[in-house]
């Protein structure tokens, strides 16, 4: 029997921790998941889970020597993080793949933190985002520089996060008491991929298992993908009520922006509104492998607790 695929974890936020019950299941696998504080994460150790200390804005050099342990590297270090975190990972890992390379081990498999929306179409926005068009940077410099330093890469883009959605904070599903306003960014023919976070798990543990062909490629991951309209639809549906529906249109968003430039919030509305953000589900890799996947509204009457 083969020694046991070493997998780094980075991070153990809302989608590290729903990523570590289905690699920990993976056979004749370790995960070592890496925080900067270990003593707050004891209770996610286990048979096949250990706790290391790791701080990913240190010294870079003795980063890569970490990651070099490792067969397997996953980031889920999340959104907040600093300008030119995501590219300063990336380069560790570069560096990380030389040094396995220089140890005749084989080559270092990096997922980094693209659990999101299609960062090669979407860009910075248009000037709006610098962290998505970093985010397409890293995409770049791996397609450049991962085979001569040893590196292959798998990104899983998973539209937006399903909770996400429904954020009051969002504007989409503006629930106040009994009242229900459903707004569309763009127009109602406007669409959005969605993924359950304990969902993207799920597909993680099959690519890493090797049952999708991913080397050196972009996944895709869908929970569902629906218009605005058609979520309007869904909620009434669900409420057996009518809703009010507003539409936000891209130069309402600019106008609303302009008023309030700095509000982070107003530039992830008008950006979503662009392209980029959704993709086919009958071409997702859980649709492939039919994995079980929650649809929206399976989601949404879970949310509001409406049975079926």
């Amino acid at each position: 029997m083969s020694n046991p695929a070493q997998i780094l974890l980075i991070g153990a936020g809302e989608l590290g921790t729903a990523f570590l019950p289905h690699l920990s299941a993976l056979p004749n696998t370790k995960v070592t998941l890496g925080v900067r504080t270990p003593s707050k994460y004891t209770q996610l150790a286990g048979p096949d889970v250990t706790l290391t200390a790791l701080d990913i804005t240190g010294p870079s050099d003795e980063l890569s020597k970490t990651f070099a342990q490792y067969d397997i590297v996953i980031s889920a270090t999340g959104f907040g993080q600093s300008a030119g975190t995501v590219t300063k990972l990336a380069n560790e890992i570069l560096e990380a793949g030389k040094l396995r390379k220089k140890a005749k081990k084989e080559r270092l498999w990096f997922f980094p933190w693209q659990w999101g929306v299609d960062y090669d179409i979407i860009g910075d926005g248009e000037g709006l985002m610098p962290l998505f068009g970093e985010q397409k940077g890293v995409r770049n410099l791996l397609r450049e520089k991962s085979f001569e330093s040893h590196v292959n890469w798998t990104i899983v883009s998973t539209g937006i996060f399903m909770s996400f959605i429904f954020e009051q904070f969002w504007g989409i599903v503006d629930r106040e008491g009994d009242q229900v306003t459903m707004r569309a960014f763009r127009d109602w023919n406007h669409k959005v991929t969605v993924t359950d976070v304990r969902d993207i798990g799920k597909v993680l543990a099959r690519v890493v298992a090797g049952d999708v062909e991913s080397e050196n490629q972009v996944v895709y991951a869908a929970g569902d993908t629906v218009s605005y309209g058609q979520l309007a639809d869904l909620v009434e549906r669900i409420m057996e009520k009518k809703v009010e529906r507003e539409k936000w249109s891209i130069p309402h968003l600019q106008a609303e922006l302009a008023k309030d430039p700095d509000n982070l919030i107003k530039r992830y509305r008008l950006v979503f509104a662009r392209d980029g953000v959704w993709w086919d589900k009958e071409l997702s890799a859980n649709h492939k492998l039919q994995i079980p996947a929650t649809n929206v509204e399976t989601y949404a009457r879970e949310l509001f607790g409406v049975n079926q």
